[in-house]
This record gives structure tokens, C-alpha cells and sequence, in this order.
């Protein structure tokens, strides 16, 4: 399939997905075509593929399509994104006034460590991360502890999807540096980057964890390397994990893993 055709078979059916939230009790193939104007034959095709995956459930009974449990499971993985985000808000806005740098939390996502909360100060000068964003987890303080989680098999797993370039001079993109470097991040439970992504910047995390000692997010202070040493950086240490646990303890035990 073509590019733009793959493309717009995606739009499609995301018009389906859509129209079919506006019909909680279910619509026939025929009442979506009519109300997204496409061809009866391409809705068909279209609802038959998202059922095999789940997105859709058929009823044979009157021949209606209904959202499926897997747009169910998504929308509750974006709700448990929030819900870690709004907890950890405020003691995040604390933990900025006090050392008075960027504090942002990261979770696990697509190989990737996305924000999914930020909180800057008017001194936060080159750092990136804002939320909805994602960075590599090689190069980043929040990547190597979500990294550092993770079980053999699945680190494996998660590092062979990943190619290992250099962002900066800094950037560890040999694997075996790599995965010795996350062997320590796992045993001292936290993990430094210093102008490894952003040139200018450094930065510390640690996990953080819900009432089942699972980990479920990372939380970082980055800053500017002009302001702040290695050394100042490494003093948060005490605080920053602090934080994290007051954010794992206000967490529900149902809090989602990423």
C-alpha cells in the first residue's frame, strides 16, 4: 500500500472511531457510511480490520459495530496519565521553588520517555521537555531510570528498537556502555545526564513508584550546566527522591504502568 493511501485509510478510519463514540448503542455499516459519506464497501472493510484488533466489537444479533475494549483500554491509560499528573503537580511546584530549576516527570511510552508534567521557572533557559513531548531514553536522566526498570527480556526487547546516535559529544551510543551504565542506575536508584540530548544541559531522576514498589514514572531537575554543577546537582538528590516518594504515596494502587 502507498504511503498516502496507507495515510488516508488511517484518516478513515479514524472518522469510523469517531462517529461510532457519537452511537453508544451501536450503528449497521450502512448508518456510518451514510454519516461519514464514505463507501459502504470501504466502511466494511475498514470495521472488519479495527474488530480483529479489537477496536470495534460486532453484534451479530442486529448487525451493529460498537467501540471495542481496546479503545476502552487506551482511553484508561490516558486517564491514569492525568491522574499521575495532577498528583504530582503540586509537590512538583514545590520541589522548583526550592531548588529553583525545571522539575518534569517522564513515563515509559513508544520506547521513548514523554512529559507528561513540567514545571519551570523563569530561569529555565534552553531546557526542553514540554509535556506531550518525548525524548530519547538512552540520552536523557528520565530515559535511563525507565530504562534501569525494566526486566532483562524487556530491556532487550526496548534497545532493539532503538538506534544509539549521538546527540551531543556526550551521548553513550555503544550498547554494552550502555547497559552497564544502566546496571549502576539500577543499583545507586537514580540517573544523571549530563549534555548528553540537550548540549548546555545536565540533569537527575529517580523512579517513581506506586504503593506496589512498581515504577511508573521518572522525575527529574534539569538545569543549565552555567548555574549548576554536578556536585550542586547531586545535593538535590535527597529532596528529588523525597518528592518522588510523596508523589507514590498519594498515588491509587491502580496507578498504571507505562
Amino acid at each position: 500500500m502507498a504511503p498516502a493511501e496507507s495515510q488516508g485509510m488511517l484518516s478513515k478510519g479514524l472518522v469510523l472511531l469517531q462517529t461510532l463514540g457519537d452511537h453508544p448503542r451501536g450503528a449497521t455499516a450502512t448508518d456510518i457510511a451514510r454519516a461519514t459519506t464514505l463507501a459502504v464497501s470501504t466502511v466494511h472493510r475498514l470495521l472488519h480490520t479495527m474488530a480483529e484488533r479489537g477496536f470495534v466489537s460486532f453484534d451479530p444479533s442486529d448487525k451493529t459495530y460498537r467501540l471495542g475494549v481496546r479503545v476502552f483500554e487506551l482511553a484508561t491509560k490516558v486517564s491514569g496519565v492525568l491522574s499521575v499528573a495532577e498528583t504530582a503537580r503540586p509537590l512538583m511546584r514545590e520541589l522548583s521553588r526550592r531548588t529553583g530549576e525545571t522539575v518534569q516527570l517522564s513515563v515509559l511510552s513508544n520506547s521513548r520517555a514523554l512529559f507528561i508534567e513540567k514545571i519551570g521557572t523563569e530561569h529555565a533557559v534552553g531546557i526542553r521537555g514540554s509535556v506531550g513531548e518525548s525524548e530519547p531514553l538512552y540520552a536523557t536522566s528520565t530515559g535511563k531510570v525507565l530504562l534501569g526498570q525494566l526486566d532483562p527480556e524487556r530491556l532487550a526487547s526496548v534497545l532493539d528498537e532503538v538506534a544509539l546516535d549521538a546527540w551531543t559529544a556526550n551521548t553513550v551510543t555503544d550498547r554494552a556502555r550502555l547497559t552497564a551504565e544502566l546496571d549502576r542506575v539500577r543499583s545507586d536508584d537514580f540517573a544523571t545526564a549530563n549534555e548528553e540530548f540537550d548540549p548546555g544541559v545536565r540533569a537527575i531522576a529517580v523512579p517513581v513508584r506506586n504503593g506496589r514498589a512498581e515504577t511508573i514514572a521518572a522525575l527529574c531537575i534539569s538545569a543549565p550546566v552555567f548555574r549548576v554543577s554536578q556536585d550542586r546537582m547531586l545535593g538535590w538528590l535527597p529532596e528529588l527522591r523525597e518528592t518522588a516518594a510523596a508523589i507514590g504515596v498519594r498515588l491509587p494502587l491502580s496507578a498504571a504502568l507505562f
